[in-house]
């Protein structure tokens, strides 16, 4: 299996990759667009999986629509791995994700934050998370551009998780103390 970036030809795959998971509500209906998307081929070249990196904000960036046709095949581990790299060589500081399975996303290093944007716009107040404190404001984006106008943000449940790439992480790292 490979991860590559996806092309305009697999959009009708990506779609049909999706539709099992909206229909289950696992993922939220969305347009597909190529450039948002990697996709995991198999050695047939039929796509097996697919995820999707979306912007919030100049540091932050969704992995979101992660679907794999091979459940415990280590489809979705192996595209989460690449939406990492590729949010890393692109230059965002933290990768979020919205998600049914926060467990899953904790077991490849994403932590849980306690703001999620359907709860802002709910009215439940929110509280900073200090790890993090570049999402506060891309939260509040995403409440207002996303989730405002979604059909199911009044029983939205979604946990929110955060990862910082490792040039982020390299650069907040604390010093390792020096003997003199």
């Amino acid at each position: 299996m490979i991860v590559r970036p996806a092309r305009a030809a697999d959009v009708a795959d990506i779609t049909a990759l999706l539709a099992p998971a909206i229909a289950r509500g696992e993922v939220l209906p969305r347009l597909v667009r190529a450039d948002e998307f990697l996709v995991a081929e198999a050695p047939g070249g039929a796509l097996v999986g697919a995820v999707a990196l979306t912007p919030w904000n100049d540091d932050v960036v969704e992995l979101g629509a992660l679907v794999s046709a091979l459940p415990g095949a280590g489809v979705g581990s192996a595209l989460a791995r690449a939406a990492a790299l590729a949010a890393d060589a692109r230059g965002y500081d933290l990768i979020v994700a919205l998600t049914h399975i926060p467990g899953w996303f904790a077991g490849r290093g994403f932590a849980p934050v306690s703001d999620p944007p359907w709860a802002r716009v709910r009215g439940i107040p929110s509280v900073p998370d200090t790890r993090f404190p570049e999402l506060g404001a891309a939260v509040g984006a995403k409440a207002r551009k996303s989730c405002a106008g979604c059909a199911h943000v009044a029983s939205c449940g979604q946990s929110l998780v955060a990862l910082r790439t490792a040039r982020s992480a390299a650069a907040t790292a604390l010093p390792e103390k020096v003997c003199a």
